[in-house]
């Protein structure tokens, strides 16, 4: 009977040792790009004719929704696969356990798949039942597909399955690679990866594939992190533009940020036009807010929702923590700005000195002094005495731009102005 298991298993993992195998390494964060890469890797190596597939699994984790896009593809893959795991927490678990079989390294540990809501200067919170419930329906079908077991698949995800000396209730499941290997989770312990290629029947001849720089770039820039601090330091830039004449440095500096930020986006599949006109509207509107529409109303909600909405197309559910760390950000760089950067050298290049020069106080006009307003006085308002701007107050009523003034009195602070009768 030993004889014709050997002979049975001599004859499927012969045609594995016969060609190549690839080597897809699952290491970082797990995140769009990362998902990208792994799809690509697969279409070569099937349109090559691998032998097989092995996934290089350390990962503390990532974004669910990139490791389910990388499950889902492992799963239709026709080729053999292989999870040869270092740490598999939380959305690698996942990964290791799409794979038809899974190798545990010494030390190695697989579970811990509570998903969490991370924010900034906060301790990571679970994610609410509904999220819970879901990934818990994924990892028990991904369980089922590859014939493992079930509910200790579940445990990792559900804190409040409790499995008696494994794991206490209200602390999801993770597996050391003796503990794995013995429940069947894992298929069998190997000391490297050539052991785990030879007890896994899979050709010793290799090739590593590694992410290009397209989707190095793109996992930089969509780190949750950069996102943020590239949207604020756009928004930022271009703000201040706006308090300085003419476009300048600061403009063309905000509108490269603002790139990278959905360049990031866009070499990871995250966003395309949709997602950029919606931030671009966005901006449009909050400008019109405070150039046509004076105050906070419509024009200024409608504009905040709509970049709000292109983050959350754009990120999923990392949108929460990148608009978090944006804002935080944001306030940050204003509170700076405001507060120390006027009384620097390089900011007083900045200042429209002839427009500082020309704007006088009250000591420099007189009663009796004649001026034109040079905005409407609601009641107050700018008038133009000779060459200098004087900030003036309507004695009574309306004035409209353009209308001769004549000064009646100066109270201190304030210059007290009638319209000069013809």
């Amino acid at each position: 009977m030993r004889t014709v298991k050997r002979l049975l298993a001599l004859v499927f993992l012969l045609p594995l040792a016969l060609g190549k195998t690839y080597l897809i390494p699952i290491q970082g964060e797990i995140d769009p790009a990362l998902a990208v890469f792994v799809e690509q890797a697969l279409d070569r190596a099937e349109r090559e004719g691998a032998a097989g597939v092995v996934f290089l699994i350390d990962t503390p984790g990532g974004r669910v929704d990139a490791a389910i896009r990388i499950s889902d593809r492992i799963l239709q893959t026709p080729l053999p696969t292989l999870a040869v795991v270092q740490n598999a927490f939380s959305a690698g678990a996942l990964i290791a356990l799409s794979c038809r079989q899974i190798a545990m390294l010494p030390g190695s540990e697989i579970g811990a798949a509570l998903p969490v809501v991370a924010l900034p200067l906060q301790q990571p919170q679970a994610a609410d039942q509904k999220v819970i419930s879901a990934l818990k329906g994924k990892f028990r079908a991904v369980a089922e597909a590859r014939g493992r077991p079930v509910e200790l698949a579940e445990a990792m995800v559900d804190p409040a399955i409790e499995v008696p000396g494994l794991s206490a209730k209200g602390e999801p499941l993770t597996l050391s690679a003796e503990k794995a290997v013995e429940l069947k989770v894992a298929d069998f312990r190997a000391g490297n990866l050539p052991e785990a290629l030879r007890q896994a029947g899979f050709s010793l001849e290799t090739e590593r594939l590694e992410p290009g720089p397209r989707v190095q770039v793109a996992r930089f820039l969509t780190s949750s992190t950069v996102a943020g601090l590239l949207l604020a330091l756009g928004l930022l830039l271009l703000l201040l533009e706006l308090f300085t004449p003419g476009f300048g440095v600061m403009g063309a500096l905000g509108l490269v940020f603002l790139a990278l930020y959905f360049a990031g986006g866009w070499l990871a599949g995250l966003s395309g036009a949709f997602e950029l006109l919606l931030f671009f509207l966005g901006v449009a509107l909050l400008l019109a807010e405070a150039f046509l529409f004076p105050g906070f109303g419509i024009a200024g909600a409608l504009g905040v929702g709509a970049i709000l909405a292109s983050v959350y197309f754009t990120f999923g559910e990392n949108a929460l923590l990148v608009i978090a760390i944006a804002v935080i950000a944001l306030g940050l760089g204003l509170l700076f700005v405001f507060r120390f950067l006027p009384r620097t050298r390089p900011a007083r290049a900045l200042v429209l000195e002839s427009a500082i020069s020309e704007h006088a106080g009250p000591q420099e006009v007189e009663v009796g002094s004649l001026g034109t307003a040079i905005t409407d006085l609601r009641p107050g308002g700018v008038a133009r005495f000779g060459g200098k701007r004087v900030d003036v107050v309507a004695h009574r009523g309306f004035i409209p731009k353009g209308t001769t003034v004549r000064v009646v009195e100066i109270r201190g602070p304030t210059v007290l102005v009638e319209a000069l009768e013809e």
